[in-house]
């Protein structure tokens, strides 16, 4: 009877870990284009969820594109994109993105975006 206590509370155990692991997995919800602000993990959220993008830079960014990577279509272009501004959206595909933009240099610069589907545990 010990020994069934014991399991269950282990079973138990590893599937709060496995929940609070999926759950920490994803990102708040906040993308900030400048990469030297950027964790180092990359970006990652969740399908559906909105994600606020902001421009940290001193100066506006140009052509913002964001792409769905594995088809190359895009889902969102902005021209001018002035220093300060920001905007929402959310994905409704999971999967890989890029968000791409140009600086006043004309370097341009890609940021890559895991979209992740929820799971249930």
């Amino acid at each position: 009877m010990i020994h069934s206590t014991k399991r269950k509370f282990s079973v138990f155990a590893i599937a709060v870990l496995l929940t609070f692991t999926a759950i920490s997995e994803a990102d708040s919800g906040a993308i900030i284009l400048n990469p030297t602000q950027q964790k180092p993990s990359g970006l990652r959220i969740y399908k559906n969820a909105f994600v606020k993008i902001s421009n940290t830079f001193n100066s506006a960014l140009y052509d913002l594109t964001v792409i769905e990577y594995s088809s190359e279509k895009r889902v969102l272009s902005i021209a001018d994109f002035q220093s300060g501004e920001s905007f929402e959206m959310s994905f409704s595909k999971a999967g890989e993105y890029k968000i791409c933009y140009s600086s006043e240099n004309d370097r341009r610069t890609c940021l890559l975006l895991d979209v992740l589907k929820a799971e249930l545990i």
